[in-house]
């Protein structure tokens, strides 16, 4: 039931984003920051990264049976204005995180290893499903833990994924971060 909550809390965000975005055309001026990023690809297309800032936090909730790691990773477009992707590592606690390497695509359902994002801007939204999966779905294979504030998670990831919008409509996504813990 909680996953279906935070599911729709999702979805209205990302409708709230639309009607108030001023990102016009959603090219991206990379920094060419090699320290903090966040980059993924659809079905092979030019290449989204968020370079300007990407950070995380390690949090717990009582009301869950799960913690996360969630990041925020940011980027300035051509017009001056910024996009973000936002997006969730979850887990039953912290030890699990830090000796998990394989994190299956979806929302949390408090009990798996999941990994979720989604960029919610005008012109280049991508809103994948958290709950309905294709044949060889997501998978995040993580490579360097955040052990400590100021440690970086990296990853990579890739697989199909079908669209929150349409769920019979499948994509590829392929992409790698590297996030500094805060």
């Amino acid at each position: 039931m909680k996953t279906t909550i935070n599911y729709v809390i999702v979805l209205v965000l990302a409708l709230t984003a639309f009607s108030c975005g001023n990102d016009d055309d959603g090219v991206i001026t990379p920094t060419q920051n090699t320290a903090e990023y966040f980059k993924y690809s659809i079905d092979n297309g030019p290449e989204r990264i968020f370079d300007l800032t990407a950070k995380g936090t390690h949090s717990t909730n009582a009301n869950s049976q799960s913690e996360r790691f969630a990041f925020r990773a940011g980027a300035d477009t051509a017009e001056g204005s910024s996009v973000f992707v936002d997006a969730d590592f979850t887990f039953q606690d912290f030890n699990a995180f830090l000796n998990t390497n394989t994190f299956n695509w979806g929302v949390s359902d408090g009990v798996t290893n999941n990994f979720y994002f989604y960029e919610l801007s005008t012109s280049h939204p991508f809103m994948p499903s958290g709950v309905d999966f294709p044949p060889n779905p997501v998978v995040c294979t993580v490579t360097l833990h955040p052990t400590n504030l100021g440690d970086y998670l990296e990853f990579s990831f890739e697989g199909n994924f079908l669209y929150a919008s349409d769920p019979s409509i499948q994509g590829f996504v392929s992409g790698e971060g590297r996030i500094l813990r805060q």
